[in-house]
């Protein structure tokens, strides 16, 4: 079981209250909004942690990615990239 399995089964476990605390503390570290891929689309409907909440509701042009680098990327043991195109690390994984 690799890194993300293991944080979706301890999320399954949480209350409601425990999770939305943990997806704040990643909204919090996210670096969505600073990604050149990130418009005003996406900032207008204050969209960020693709990883986790799926791909943009806005039409996405992917100019560069900085999902490997962003802290939440070794926390939550991700492998893709491009997630506001692309849909979140789960949808990616086929899970």
């Amino acid at each position: 079981m690799d890194k993300f399995d293991e944080m979706i089964q301890k999320m399954s476990g949480m209350d409601t209250a425990e999770r939305d605390a943990m997806m704040k503390t990643a909204k919090d570290t996210c670096i969505c909004g600073k990604c050149p891929t990130y418009n005003e689309c996406s900032k207008m409907k204050n969209e960020l942690l693709f990883c986790a909440i799926g791909k943009s509701t806005c039409t996405i042009k992917k100019n560069a990615c900085l999902c490997p680098g962003c802290p939440v990327t070794p926390w939550m043991g991700l492998k893709h990239g491009y997630y506001c195109a692309s849909g979140s690390e789960k949808e990616l994984r086929g899970l």
